[in-house]
């Protein structure tokens, strides 16, 4: 039977037609099965919560000092005798508690975050606006333990924590480089939070509303986290689930107290092994450690000085917090965007010019250096300080040295893959953490006994000095051994 050729092309072209939809319709959904889970979980729309956490931080932080005052002395603006040393005492033994829970949830934490990031963040949001409340509800029972319990959950829901569980969210992004960005410029959001939120508070007489402030500033994080983030994290993560699985948290065979507690050292203690693993990092993690014995405590220390010894209220005290991260957040949008930027344009002028991506470890290993070496000048300075207007001219090479971090772990993560990076910065936070727990203890302790010398700020001086010498080591072994990985090769 004859065919009318026209009809048989129509008819060949609809069927083209059919199977170019229906491949269409394929890719489309492939794309979109592949593409849109990682353009919805983008790590840069974390962002954000960095500085709202930090608004909402900041809030309490100059006032909260100013609350314990006025709650242990009878002049809040001149405590003296045994009213300082009882300030001192009650502020570093809270303190050193709270970062003792910081430890043992760190372990806890890293489990949550790289399976489900809002699951974290949310868990940290929720403990940190209860130190707001537990400040309100001690003035308003006029309660100096009820005041200082809200220290507890800030432990629970520390900086540290806070910054662990956004940079396991940048480290997911699949560029080395684009993960360090996301870190410092968190950092620096989070400096501007910092130092915005005290500057606000300050303008109002009654101290109390930064409580209010803090709390709905942490339920604005709370509904854009719910609105903006998607829950699920990165599945090509290493670090969680090899050894930590093959030996569960909750015993099979008995729920006796031992096992247990054997399940929860294993769980906190978990993110160490990341050195065991490769002991020439352990130099790297030693000098956040000797950092944050100092970073941990210092600002306390200060307020509690300036307090103390010059009479400063929640507004001055307000003042230094907001000069030192102004400062700080300036400091790392120069040097992480400015700078590289004008020294690819001079250097793409040259004919023998070389690409910068190669040296942005180094790069962020020296920028860490600088802000160390700046820090621990500004600390001794300020040892000497006897005059209020010296206190806030030191505060602000002292701010410097707040962008440490960010380059420390920018650059330590460089040297990871994609997978291994949330391990990689668990171990340093948890460094971070062990810090945290002895910073309130050294310095804490010399504040309570020398409280109107600067004895703490040259022993503080000294411990970032160790810090910046243990980078500096750590950073050669760490050359040395990309040195030897490449001879292996060839």
């Amino acid at each position: 039977m004859d065919h009318d050729p026209l009809t048989n092309v129509e008819e060949t072209a609809a069927l083209l037609q059919q199977e170019q939809n229906s491949a269409r319709c394929e890719h489309d959904e492939e794309l979109s099965s592949v593409t849109l889970p990682k353009s919805d979980g983008a790590p840069e729309f974390v962002l954000p919560i960095a500085l709202l956490a930090a608004l909402a931080m900041a809030s309490t932080v100059a006032t909260a000092h100013f609350t314990y005052a006025t709650l242990l002395c009878k002049d809040a603006q001149h405590c003296e005798g045994d009213e300082t040393t009882r300030y001192a005492s009650l502020v570093a033994v809270t303190t050193c508690l709270a970062n003792l829970l910081g430890l043992s949830a760190l372990g806890f934490l890293r489990k949550v975050v790289t399976t489900n990031r809002k699951v974290g963040l949310m868990l940290w949001m929720l403990c940190r606006s209860m130190s707001a409340v537990m400040l309100l509800l001690g003035v308003s029972f006029e309660n100096i333990y009820v005041a200082l319990f809200g220290r507890v959950f800030e432990g629970m829901a520390s900086d540290n924590l806070l910054h662990f569980t956004l940079n396991a969210v940048y480290a997911q992004s699949e560029k080395r480089e684009k993960a360090s960005i996301l870190i410092s410029y968190s950092l620096a959001l989070y400096m501007i939070g910092i130092s915005v939120s005290p500057f606000v508070v300050g303008l109002f007489k009654n101290f109390t509303i930064s409580f209010f402030i803090a709390l709905g500033l942490f339920g604005l994080s709370f509904i854009y986290l719910q609105l903006c983030i998607v829950g699920e994290s990165s599945r090509n993560i290493k670090g969680v689930s090899g050894s930590n699985d093959e030996r569960p948290v909750q015993s099979r065979s008995s729920d006796g107290f031992q096992n247990v507690l054997r399940n929860w050292l294993r769980t906190a203690s978990s993110p160490l092994k990341q050195f065991q693993q490769q002991p020439t990092h352990l130099l790297v993690g030693f000098s956040l450690f000797a950092y944050n014995i100092v970073q941990s405590y210092i600002f306390n220390a200060l307020l509690v000085h300036t307090s103390v010894r010059f009479g400063f209220t929640g507004r001055e005290n307000g003042f230094i917090i907001s000069i030192a991260h102004s400062i700080a957040s300036a400091y790392i949008f120069t040097t992480v965007s400015l700078l590289p930027r004008a020294c690819r344009y001079f250097q793409s002028r040259k004919l023998d010019s070389t690409p910068l991506s190669s040296s942005s470890a180094h790069w962020d290993t020296l920028l860490a250096m600088v802000s160390l070496a700046a820090q621990t000048l500004s600390l001794a300075t300020l040892g000497f300080a006897n005059r209020p207007w010296q206190i806030y001219i030191i505060t602000v090479p002292l701010a410097v040295g707040l962008s440490t971090p960010s380059f420390i772990k920018a650059a330590f993560i460089c040297r990871f893959e994609n997978g291994e990076r949330p391990a990689a910065l668990a171990a340093l936070a948890m460094m971070e953490t062990f810090g945290s727990v002895l910073g309130p203890v050294v310095l804490g302790g010399l504040q309570a006994f020398f409280s109107a010398d600067g004895d703490v700020f040259f022993t503080a001086a000294g411990l970032v000095l160790a810090s910046l010498i243990s980078l500096g080591l750590g950073s050669l072994k760490s050359q040395d051994g990309k040195t030897d990985e490449d001879e292996d090769e060839v």
